[in-house]
């Protein structure tokens, strides 16, 4: 693992908006040409060591495709050797829409996919050094995200979702007992900012809320959140206070270990 780079706020948030876009329309092709099973099954990118794509389609060649962020392109491959990709920056949202519609229908693909909604003509325009940076700490946390899901054992665990509406990496929990209004879980993820936290951050949320959380043991760096939603937040500041990765992995590995036992504690005596 990197060391997580320092952000500076503004500037990631204007990079993390451009790359969430490109989720949005890699998720809205992926919805259009995928039937779901469940629920939103159909809706999930995934984070790769190269950045984020949708799994394969297999009735499309395992046709993939996907954003790679420190290259600043979108590329698209299948199990036939076709690859291709399409530069980014500089170009308007209706520009990166129309060419990639262009481009797949060499894939033998022949849905309607209306991309509409997305084709504004902003332009995207990111810098390199901060493309760099958003990918670190986005490869990093999908890392780290990814040792604790094999560190669960108990339960019942998702798969990690590279979600495109909130642009969220994550998986839920369930203990098994039910309530009235659904099944007792938790959500665990990382979050790429949003209107009440620009940078980064990780949560741990639970649901049914508890009737007390003054019992919760609280991880270090991290603390209680309790507006809108119930959970543990370890936020970005924390992370880079660390002077290494090391201390960086070991903080963020704590506050997973440390919160998801609090809450089953708290689960437990409910």
């Amino acid at each position: 693992m990197n060391e997580f780079p320092h952000l500076d706020e503004s500037t990631f948030v204007k990079t993390r908006r451009q790359f969430h876009a490109i989720a949005q329309i890699i998720g809205k092709i992926r919805e259009t040409l995928v039937k779901p099973i469940a629920k939103s099954d159909n809706l999930w990118l995934s984070i790769t060591g190269g950045g984020f794509s949708m799994p394969a389609i297999e009735q499309y060649s395992e046709l993939e495709i996907g954003c790679n962020p420190e290259n600043l392109i979108v590329e698209i491959a299948n199990n036939k050797k076709q690859y291709d990709s399409i530069v980014i920056n500089g170009k308007s949202r209706k520009e990166v829409c129309d060419e990639l519609l262009a481009l797949i229908r060499k894939y033998g693909i022949t849905a309607e996919i209306d991309l509409s909604e997305f084709e504004s003509d902003r332009v995207f325009n990111i810098e390199e050094q901060d493309a760099k940076n958003f990918h670190t700490q986005f490869v990093n946390y999908n890392a780290l995200l990814s040792d604790f899901h094999k560190r669960v054992k108990d339960g019942v665990k998702t798969q990690i979702c590279l979600w495109p509406h909130h642009f969220d990496n994550s998986f839920k929990w369930f203990s098994g007992r039910k309530f009235d209004d659904g099944d007792e879980q938790m959500g665990i993820g990382v979050s790429n900012g949003d209107d009440t936290y620009e940078l980064p951050y990780i949560s741990m949320t639970l649901w049914p809320a508890l009737r007390k959380t003054n019992t919760l043991e609280i991880p270090e760096g991290a603390s209680l959140h309790d507006s809108d939603w119930t959970g543990m937040i370890l936020p970005y500041d924390s992370i880079v206070e660390m002077k290494s990765a090391e201390e960086q992995k070991k903080l963020t590995d704590n506050f997973f270990d440390v919160s998801f036992a609090s809450i089953k504690r708290g689960f437990s005596k409910r």
